[in-house]
């Protein structure tokens, strides 16, 4: 699903600043264009995924590239309150504007001249990632260039002020890699992850590499600038995809952007699903034959995704926990949910199904017994006392047991005529 159709969108690279999601895109001109035309960089807030406000333009003129009409990928980065925008000139260098008053913008040139000229290093200077590491010190790294033409990434150690280099750029080994640019770096469990275009991407113990290619995460028509970022304990993919994908002639140079969920596997594989590519994030329909668990938009803190034979399944759900689907479109009134969950403790617990929120108003409420082990997962229904329409739910998980149960997905019962 295009989250911001027919506008242009493109590049994305979301990040969450005080609990609000911001988009820091390009801009594709418009359709049929010969190459790709990008007057200037757009910055778009959400708190939902679903519906984004314009926050900000920020104006080639109003930086040292003067009127530009190649204003190619960017991003962003927040350090002791001051907020950092990073930005391509076409495949030459990149620069860095600074804002005072929040993510939202205005920018005003840092430095006046390229923070990244043209000429650093022996590949062109544009694509920049900024990625700030989970270590004491909150290290920020700036990730940049291409691996085309026997070249490949450089990434450097940025000061903290964030607008210089703590160190002149080293090349990132990429073993058995790809030919491409839009290098990104995301982390999890120790481990970094170095994704690109296609959806393709690679790991490595340290920062700097060798990082050795893992395989593809996401096979939609394309991948666009493949990012991710993680919200209300959910972690998602943002990529771009041309705006007409699927027609006969496909306009690659006028594009809009996707959000989907992504997983990861036991063995740190990063997986999504393919029926996200077109329902997108952050609403869901009663139609569905099943909305799986790890489909959620909000999770309370402890509860994470767990590999099993069918995809996966919530586990560490504790008294007071809470799974969170917003936009549960065509739901029937008094509709009968129905869930297949798990219990193996021994203890009968609760699931409390609320309106909006963990302590909004309890439409129905759900007695959870054994289910002959943890590993064993039963249907159960349970009659809810709504009005027709949309709905947001809460579940809330209720019990006295360390482990209360174990959470599959949810559906509604089908009134066929």
């Amino acid at each position: 699903m295009r989250i911001i159709p027919n506008q242009g969108v493109c590049d994305p690279h979301i990040h969450i600043f005080n609990g609000k999601a911001y988009l820091f895109s390009s801009h594709d001109r418009g359709p049929n264009q010969p190459i790709f035309r990008m007057d200037d960089w757009q910055i778009f807030s959400s708190d939902d995924l679903l519906n984004w406000k314009l926050e900000c333009v920020v104006h080639p003129e109003d930086t040292f590239l003067g009127k530009c009409e190649e204003c190619y990928a960017t991003d962003a980065a927040e350090r002791n309150g001051t907020y950092y925008f990073y930005f391509s000139d076409q495949q030459r260098c990149t620069g860095v504007a600074v804002s005072e008053n929040g993510p939202g913008g205005p920018y005003k040139d840092a430095l006046g001249k390229p923070l990244l000229p043209k000429g650093l290093v022996d590949t062109a200077c544009y694509d920049p990632t900024v990625f700030i590491d989970d270590d004491k010190e909150k290290t920020p790294y700036i990730i940049f260039g291409y691996t085309v033409f026997g070249k490949k990434y450089y990434i450097a150690r940025l000061n903290e002020d964030m607008v210089s280099l703590a160190e002149h750029p080293r090349p990132i080994e990429l073993i058995n890699g790809w030919e491409n640019d839009a290098a990104w770096i995301t982390k999890r469990n120790g481990i970094y992850y170095l994704n690109t275009h296609g959806g393709v991407y690679a790991t490595a113990d340290n920062i700097y590499g060798p990082y050795t290619f893992r395989g593809q995460f996401c096979d939609d028509a394309t991948v666009d600038h493949g990012t991710f970022f993680n919200y209300h304990n959910q972690t998602y993919l943002a990529y771009g995809i041309p705006e007409n994908c699927g027609e006969e002639k496909v306009d690659s140079f006028y594009r809009t952007t996707k959000i989907i969920y992504a997983h990861y596997k036991d063995n740190g594989d990063i997986v999504t699903d393919k029926f996200m590519y077109t329902a997108g994030v952050g609403q869901y329909d009663a139609s569905w034959d099943a909305i799986k668990g790890e489909w959620y938009f909000a999770a309370s803190d402890g509860i994470y995704k767990k590999e099993n034979a069918d995809g996966f399944e919530m586990r560490g759900i504790t008294d007071n926990s809470y799974l969170y689907y917003q936009n549960i479109h065509g739901m029937r009134q008094n509709a009968l949910i129905k869930f297949r969950v798990s219990n193996g403790s021994g203890n009968e617990c609760t699931i409390e199904i609320r309106e909006n929120s963990p302590f909004g108003k309890m439409l129905g409420c759900l007695k959870v017994g054994n289910t002959g082990g943890f590993d064993h997962f039963a249907e159960l229904p349970c009659r809810l006392e709504n009005t027709n329409g949309t709905h947001s739910l809460c579940f809330v998980f209720r019990g006295e047991a360390e482990e209360l149960l174990r959470f599959d997905d949810f559906c509604f019962e089908q009134v066929r005529p």
